[in-house]
């Protein structure tokens, strides 16, 4: 069974046909997806290709939020490892089946 690439929205863009502003979705292969959901114009990219460059100069980019240099995360205290509690009742298993009858 073949698995549809994940796609993650990368920013927005203007509809060729519509007008609209429409989400740009890039696959984990680099394709670009820029269908409209208004009028169904569906625009597709493979990363490389000059569609791709052409269509990425009108896409406008979400600003991935930067960590402040000046104000570093502070680092979690030392946690003491999770009391490990024992088993209520002993695990069933096909193995556990299969030891009995040797």
């Amino acid at each position: 069974m073949k698995l549809r690439p994940k796609k993650t929205v990368i920013g927005t863009a203007t509809c060729h046909c519509c007008g609209r502003e429409i989400p740009v979705k890039r696959s984990e292969t680099g394709t670009l997806d820029m269908s409209c959901q208004w009028c169904d114009l569906p625009m597709y990219a493979k990363a490389g290709t000059e569609a791709h460059k052409r269509l990425m100069e009108r896409v406008t980019l979400i600003a991935e939020p930067d960590p402040d240099p000046t104000h570093p995360e502070p680092v979690p205290a030392h946690v003491p490892p999770a009391e490990v509690k024992p088993a209520a009742r002993a695990a069933r298993s096909v193995f556990d089946l299969m030891a009995g009858r040797e």
